[in-house]
């Protein structure tokens, strides 16, 4: 491996941690945001009359609503700041290591299409601020239960704590991860597309996420290469086809973008890499997840992936 080309996944790696710090940072202060929603109702919970015939419903989720309209607008700032820092990180992706390796492309190339993640931006803040609507009217129902004699205080406040908790955070985070790594993945494909006249044999190559339970298509995709302006190959029962330009493509069925962890990479042609294929699974991925055993070994009797699990 030449120097140009060591620096060139250096700079692959250090973007890519760049990624991973947003995605955290952002997830952090969704979470957050909903923390502090749930701290602020709770107080107004407790604030009201032992005796729930004494509740006024109606001031009470004008209240509880008001906290979480202001809470779902601040997440959906969150959000789209957010996408407007992976846009620039999926531009930098290829750009940057192009650089180190001899090819600056990037003076030389047109800005991407701002049209593309204003649509992305408004997009997200829109979910987001559904994740506190959605809360809002079970919060309600919850409220509700009480004033009729349903529920007592103390069970609807646990309620509350439920659907503010775990069940928002966890859909907020599930939307943070899949946009924010779409507005990455896009802006980072299109940059390869653009870039690719200019730079001979530059493709794209799939990697997979290594997350324990993760879609096994993908795991077969991993290591796959194609055109920049090509489509990568699912493999499905029924023979496999052609559908996503990128992982997160906004084009592909939901049910292969969410919770997905794959990304896609610049890959220059005729250059040593230290993976050029499939990646091995780790240790704890063949422990915990016997699919991935299974997968692994007919791979390896197909010869797609080395012998020995990645450490």
């Amino acid at each position: 491996m030449t120097p140009e080309q060591k620096s060139f996944e250096a700079a692959i790696k250090e973007r890519l941690a760049e990624r991973a710090r947003l995605l955290l940072a952002t997830d952090q202060r969704t979470v957050a945001l909903l923390r502090d929603a749930l701290v602020q109702i709770n107080q107004q919970l407790t604030a009201q009359p032992a005796d729930w015939k004494l509740w006024q419903l109606t001031r009470l989720r004008d209240q509880l609503e008001t906290v979480l309209t202001a809470t779902g607008t601040l997440a959906g700032t969150a959000a789209s700041l957010a996408l407007r820092d992976a846009w620039q990180l999926g531009e930098d992706f290829v750009d940057k290591p192009l650089a180190v390796a001899g090819f600056n492309v990037e003076m030389r190339l047109q800005a991407l299409d701002a049209r593309v993640l204003a649509a992305m931006r408004t997009f997200s803040v829109d979910r987001m601020k559904d994740v506190t609507e959605v809360a809002a009217g079970k919060i309600a129902q919850q409220l509700g239960l009480v004033t009729i004699g349903g529920k007592t205080p103390f069970e609807a406040i646990k309620s509350v704590e439920a659907i503010l908790g775990e069940e928002s955070a966890k859909r907020a985070t599930t939307i943070v991860h899949t946009e924010v790594s779409r507005a990455f993945a896009v802006a980072g494909n299109e940059r390869v597309v653009q870039a690719a006249p200019l730079v001979p044999g530059l493709g794209k190559q799939w990697r997979r996420s290594g997350k324990i339970h993760s879609r096994w298509n993908h795991d077969l995709m991993d290591g796959q290469v194609v055109e920049a302006g090509k489509l990568f190959k699912v493999p499905n029962p029924g023979g496999g086809f052609d559908m996503m330009q990128c992982p997160h493509d906004p084009a592909a069925p939901v049910g292969q973008v969410i919770h997905c962890g794959c990304i896609s990479i610049p890959w220059m042609k005729g250059w040593k890499v230290s993976t050029p294929g499939a990646k091995p699974f780790t240790e704890r991925e063949l422990k915990l997840d016997g699919r991935k055993a299974a997968l692994d070994q007919a791979a390896k009797q197909a010869g797609r992936r080395r012998e020995g699990p990645a450490r």
